[in-house]
């Protein structure tokens, strides 16, 4: 072997097994997933959901969004504890499954419990993806794989969470928006906590008995909260909040949560049959 030969071998660059299984590591990891602005959701739009229903890990299912701002009142143990203005009673006949923890470690679904004594209200993204029992906290995509949604509950036919028996899919499943979701998780990273709006109200749905106008009545505002402050007296009629349609007390009621306390949004109310528009600063909802 040539001197020269000699040079050119010992220049060339080793690695060692360390280095290399450390590249294949870093090739190996997976970008973290992005949000989606789930705010320009459109009625239509591909829906990918991804979780382990019934304990069936890696699950994919596919549909579209069905409707948004859908409004849901779900009883469960995860609602607040203290008597609120804005708080609304659990239906006893609520359609819904829901399941608030996480999967065991199979994938399957925690049992529910019939403990629950108060109700949630959510406003959610509607898809007809097939989502069941174990599927809570799973990504909703879009076509692009962005986040656009957090599965977190199904309607069903039969059963109820109740008693255990809550039935599967019939393609009416229920994802919180990713922007919530975002803005409560940056809360509890930066915080330790996320926070909720309070409009500082009882409300009810308006009928025809007490109103002409569809809408949330105020049957009662509370003395320094953010409705009063607002200028709402009782017998108002909510029409809109934040630029989403009310057509009853719990829709209101999920706008307003969907807010962190100290947010502002503009809502019109009627009074008198004459429509007014107020910016509203909400409050905090205790848990």
């Amino acid at each position: 072997m040539t001197e020269r030969s000699t040079r050119r071998r010992s220049s060339a660059p080793t690695r060692s097994p360390t280095s290399r299984w450390s590249s294949s590591l870093t090739r190996a990891v997976s970008p973290p997933i992005n949000w989606a602005d789930s705010s320009k959701l459109n009625v239509g739009d591909t829906t990918i959901a991804i979780g382990a229903p019934l304990g069936l890990s890696g699950t994919v299912t596919d549909g579209i969004v069905s409707a948004l701002n859908r409004s849901i009142s779900i009883a469960s143990s995860a609602a607040p504890t203290k008597d609120t203005p804005d708080a609304t009673a659990p239906s006893t006949d609520n359609p819904y499954f829901w399941n608030f923890d996480l999967p065991n470690k199979d994938g399957s679904a925690q049992p529910t419990t019939p403990s629950t004594t108060s109700s949630i209200s959510l406003s959610v993204i509607q898809t007809d993806a097939a989502i069941n029992p174990g599927n809570s906290g799973g990504a909703l995509l879009n076509s692009k794989g962005e986040l656009i949604g957090i599965n977190v509950a199904i309607a069903n036919a039969g059963g109820s969470s109740s008693s255990g028996t809550a039935a599967g899919s019939i393609g009416v499943g229920f994802s919180i928006p990713a922007n919530l979701a975002k803005r409560v998780s940056d809360e509890i990273i930066a915080n330790g906590k996320a926070t909720h709006g309070l409009l500082g109200a009882s409300i009810t749905t308006a009928t025809s008995d007490t109103s002409s106008t569809v809408g949330a009545l105020v049957s009662e505002v509370t003395s320094g909260g953010a409705a009063e402050k607002a200028g709402l007296k009782k017998g108002d009629v909510v029409t809109k909040f934040n630029g989403v349609p009310i057509t009853d007390a719990k829709d209101l009621t999920a706008q307003v949560r969907v807010l962190a306390a100290g947010a502002t949004a503009d809502l019109v109310y009627v009074r008198d049959g004459k429509s007014f528009t107020v910016s509203v600063t909400v409050g905090e909802l205790s848990s």
